[in-house]
């Protein structure tokens, strides 16, 4: 797993203000006394763990066949949702980042299955483009419907209410691409 040297000192950040807050001592005092270079290993074990996960997804996703004028839909969606993150850059960086690169991911992917497709055959998108167009999708609908990112479409945002027009649509394009939202009282599939 290869992380930029700000990605890998936000994480490292993160789990010291973490610890910190755990202790209740400053963050200073937990980088000093509380992170030793076994914990740095451990975190990086575990992310490498996450990643190995993440990679076994991708690969067993199995693709969707939409048309061009969907996958052009589902590009404008991921397009808004780097629109939304870019806003968020000053606020928590890292998550902003995080989204900017796999929507960034998704729409390349996206466009690389285009460009080698006629306007009338299918467009099939599988694997990395798939999983990341899904993950950046619900990331951002849940982001709006929790109040988190401030939603630009100008209607009332009320815990538990109707979805705005702008969490619709991006609902709407999620389906485009077979992802799902889970909804909040919904029954797992061994309880139905």
């Amino acid at each position: 797993m290869v992380f930029a040297p700000a990605e890998a000192a936000d994480l490292l950040a993160e789990r010291v203000a973490f610890t910190a807050a755990q202790l209740g001592v400053t963050e200073r005092t937990a980088r000093q006394s509380h992170t030793t270079p076994h914990h740095i290993s451990l975190l990086a074990t575990v992310l490498g763990e996450h990643a190995a996960t993440y990679r076994d997804v991708m690969a067993e996703a199995e693709p969707v066949t939409i048309t061009v004028p969907e996958a052009g839909r589902v590009i404008a969606a991921l397009g808004m949702v780097c629109q939304l993150a870019t806003d968020q850059i000053e606020e928590d960086p890292a998550d902003a980042a995080g989204l900017l690169t796999d929507a960034a991911d998704a729409i390349v992917g996206i466009g690389a299955e285009i460009r080698t497709s006629t306007r009338e055959e299918p467009v099939t998108i599988n694997g990395r483009a798939l999983v990341y167009s899904r993950a950046v999708l619900t990331r951002a609908i849940g982001r709006l419907t929790t109040g988190s990112w401030e939603s630009p479409c100008g209607e009332t945002h009320r815990p538990g209410g109707r979805p705005c027009t702008l969490v619709q649509g991006l609902t709407a394009d999620l389906h485009v691409v077979g992802g799902w939202l889970a909804v909040p009282d919904e029954r797992t599939g061994d309880q139905r």
